[in-house]
């Protein structure tokens, strides 16, 4: 495979890149992923964002992920610039944010920050449009209506992740990349715009990993 690397990684805990074809040789269908994660595991050749990169390697499915792993041959052959997709919430369905699976995207509609469970743990922080109330607090359990805003619930938020895979991570990072602390914080109900990156997914959901 040939493509333009979007995220390098190779420093950190993905170990690895994305990246995305070059713009000319996007296909002209929207409901494909142009980009791929590369998990290099031992491979050593140095690659920046903007390198165009050839890769030899084996297609496989990491827990549900496309990724390109047991690494042959990695060669830079030149710089290109690439694609920013704009990706918009809600979703369709829920098997539409694998449209964009490995792509460089940016959200620029304001995305609220509706639940923190998980950043203290994983870095997690679920954006959503809007404040999403909880389903049976509005409607009677069971019914239709209750299973509708449940449903609609899921296809507006997406999980922003922080390009960590260890749990407990130290120091915190803030949407804003700077480090969290009382100075540097966010609540509930914040606003997040422009959340901008390349989607991977793990752990059953897909995630922006943040490059800004």
């Amino acid at each position: 495979m040939e493509g333009v690397v979007t995220s390098d990684q190779q420093d950190g805990e993905f170990n690895g890149w994305f990246m995305q074809e070059e713009d000319a040789d996007h296909d002209a269908d929207p409901a494909t992923s142009e980009g791929i994660r590369i998990f290099e595991g031992g491979n050593t050749v140095e690659v920046n964002v903007g390198d165009v990169v050839k890769v030899e390697g084996t297609v496989v499915e990491f827990f549900g992920e496309t990724q390109i792993t047991d690494i042959v041959d990695v060669v830079v052959t030149g710089t290109a610039s690439f694609t920013v997709t704009v990706m918009t919430l809600p979703f369709v369905d829920l098997d539409q944010p694998e449209w964009y699976e490995g792509m460089y995207i940016t959200v620029p509609q304001p995305l609220t920050i509706s639940e923190y469970f998980n950043f203290d743990r994983f870095g997690e922080i679920v954006l959503a449009t809007g404040r999403h109330a909880n389903p049976t607090a509005v409607f009677d359990p069971g019914s239709t209506e209750q299973a509708a805003l449940a449903a609609a619930n899921q296809l507006g938020r997406i999980t922003l992740d922080d390009n960590r895979t260890s749990s407990n991570p130290d120091p915190a990072i803030h949407p804003n990349g700077a480090e969290f602390d009382l100075d540097n914080l966010f609540r509930g109900g914040d606003i997040v715009e422009n959340a901008t990156g390349v989607i991977s997914y793990g752990f059953g959901q897909y995630r922006i990993q943040p490059t800004q």
